[in-house]
């Protein structure tokens, strides 16, 4: 079977188990061009097995882990529209209800996120830029750090792309951090990434050569002191590639970014220069301040 084929399997079963969502599923290999289904399809088979007409077990719970996920953010969504803010309010809330829970993470967030990157355009054309065009200038990096991790993808990106680099992952969730290393080392990189439970507000002595911090700063409710720290991690010279969720609510989302300037001014105020932006969109018919988006920045500490 082609890569568009085995595409095609998930497809079908979306659309028998939850047809509303399907649409950006179906639409995809269309709307992201040649070798976005080897791409997709390969990085799935490799975490979660071969698929096959009947689907194993993995897939049908990843399928319904990705419903809930994106149920999750449009029902969020439906309240930022009715009411102007997010529904969650403090960092202690969203870790006690959201990451330090097991069947939120694991059952939902997690395997939410990994297709997120691969079905969402906003997520999608930010990943694939991050690959193709960011990536190639911090080529000479020999340490890097994703502060978050999430589900670990843009790490494993990262040692995919550059096979002498070694990397420290830091996350505040236990699941994540097993999801993570379990993604990695599903890709061969196990010997050459470290994971921390860490929170960086406390000193870590090292510094990186490039850092990726994404799409954690609208989980924090002071973004701009939690940059002054990404930025004290980051050799001088050094990189950071920084994004932020603009006008998107889930359920762990605290702190409302109306457009990329305000993510712009503060980076600037934390010390870095920003040498590349870019904003991709949610697909969506309503105004900016309504409509999902990620910004995102590649920057370097001068001093």
């Amino acid at each position: 079977m082609t890569h568009l084929e085995k595409w095609e399997l998930l497809c079908v079963e979306m659309e028998s188990r939850y047809p509303v969502l399907a649409s950006v599923w179906t639409h995809a290999p269309k709307k992201f061009g040649p070798g976005w289904a080897a791409e997709c399809v390969q990085c799935l088979e490799t975490l979660y097995g071969d698929i096959t007409p009947r689907l194993s077990a993995q897939f049908t719970a990843l399928l319904d882990g990705y419903a809930e996920f994106a149920n999750d953010s449009m029902r969020n969504q439906v309240f930022y529209e009715k009411t102007g803010h997010y529904r969650a309010n403090s960092h202690e809330q969203v870790s006690r209800d959201c990451y330090n829970n097991a069947d939120f993470m694991n059952l939902r967030y997690l395997p939410g996120m990994v297709i997120s990157h691969f079905v969402w355009p906003q997520h999608y054309y930010m990943q694939k830029s991050f690959r193709e065009l960011l990536l190639p200038r911090v080529g000479h990096s020999k340490l890097f750090f994703e502060v978050g991790v999430g589900c670990g993808l843009y790490s494993k990106i990262t040692l995919d792309t550059f096979p002498d680099i070694y990397g420290v992952g830091f996350d505040i969730s236990k699941f994540s951090l097993e999801f993570t290393g379990e993604l990695i080392s599903a890709f061969g990189h196990r010997d050459r990434y470290q994971l921390e439970n860490r929170d960086i507000r406390f000193e870590y002595q090292t510094q990186c050569d490039f850092l990726i911090c994404q799409e954690v700063l609208e989980h924090i409710e002071k973004p701009g002191e939690f940059c002054e720290w990404l930025h004290n991690l980051v050799k001088p010279s050094g990189y950071a590639y920084i994004t932020a969720a603009l006008n998107a609510a889930h359920s762990d989302h605290i702190y409302l970014f109306h457009s990329p300037n305000e993510l712009e001014n503060i980076l600037r105020e934390a010390g870095f220069q920003l040498l590349h932006g870019q904003e991709e969109f949610a697909p969506s018919l309503k105004g900016r301040n309504l409509t999902p988006s990620l910004s995102g920045f590649l920057c370097q500490r001068i001093k």
